[in-house]
Formats: C-alpha cells, sequence, structure tokens
C-alpha cells in the first residue's frame, strides 16, 4: 500500500511538472484539471496504509516502547509524512481545486498560490522523501535494533 502511494505521489509530481511547463494558459489548466482525481487517489492510498499500518501494530501486539526500529518508524512517519501529506491535501482540496473547477485561470491569485504552495510542498517532499521513504522501508523490513 505504501509503494502504491509512493508511486502516485511520483506520478503527480512528474504531471504537475509537465503541466507548469505546457506553455499555453488552456493547456496548463487541462493538464491541472486532469490531476484533480490523482492528487484525491494519493491522499486516500496514504490513509489505506496508515491505517494498514496501525491495524498490523495491533494485532501484532507492538508498540513504540517494544522496539526502537518501530518507535524511529512511527516517528518519521508522524513528524515527516504526515505533516507534508496534511499540508499538501489542506492546499490541493481547498484551495486548488475549486479554484480550478471554479474560475479555471491559473493567473487566479487564489489558485496561483495554491499553485505556488504546492510546488513549494513537491520541492521539499521530493529530497525529504526521497530519503524517509526508503529509510522508513528499510527499518520495517530489516528491523535493524
Amino acid at each position: 500500500m505504501a509503494l502504491a502511494w509512493v508511486a502516485t505521489f511520483v506520478l503527480q509530481s512528474v504531471r504537475a511538472a509537465r503541466a507548469r511547463g505546457a506553455g499555453e494558459a488552456a493547456r496548463e489548466l487541462q493538464d491541472r484539471r486532469a490531476l484533480i482525481p490523482l492528487v484525491a487517489v494519493e491522499h486516500v492510498l496514504l490513509l489505506f496504509a496508515l491505517a494498514s499500518g496501525v491495524l498490523l501494530a495491533e494485532t501484532e501486539g507492538m508498540g513504540p516502547g517494544r522496539a526502537r526500529w518501530l518507535a524511529l518508524k512511527l516517528g518519521l512517519v508522524a513528524f515527516l509524512v504526515m505533516p507534508m501529506e496534511a499540508m499538501h491535501a489542506f492546499v490541493a482540496h481547498a484551495w486548488t481545486e475549486p479554484g480550478l473547477r471554479r474560475m479555471g485561470a491559473p493567473e487566479d491569485r487564489r489558485v496561483a498560490r495554491g499553485l505556488g504552495i504546492e510546488e513549494m510542498l513537491r520541492t521539499l517532499a521530493i529530497p525529504l522523501f526521497g530519503v524517509g521513504i526508503p529509510l522508513i522501508l528499510w527499518l520495517s523490513f530489516r528491523k535493524p535494533f
């Protein structure tokens, strides 16, 4: 489930970069509107991944006090993944999506601000998730300490 979320995140980032580089406003608008369902899928997949992790930990009787690797993994998820994705979900669903559906012009100030914040978050997320997600996966599979 987590790998599906990562794949969706990467796909959305690539398509957003393509939309930004489209050059003409109508093409960019069309590409941005096409991203709306993909953004929703990304956030739903993350919720499923987090819920499955909680259910698995409860089923196995594990808690953060039992294994240090699990505490580190939970800390990375709680302080890296969740804040970045919560902010992205808020900006995407509260600012950008309604503006794209309503007015449809990337030149609209609110839409432009939302797209700028999404770009900033993506720029921050790519290196942070590039290190954090492999570390989380390594902790999950190797259980080093």
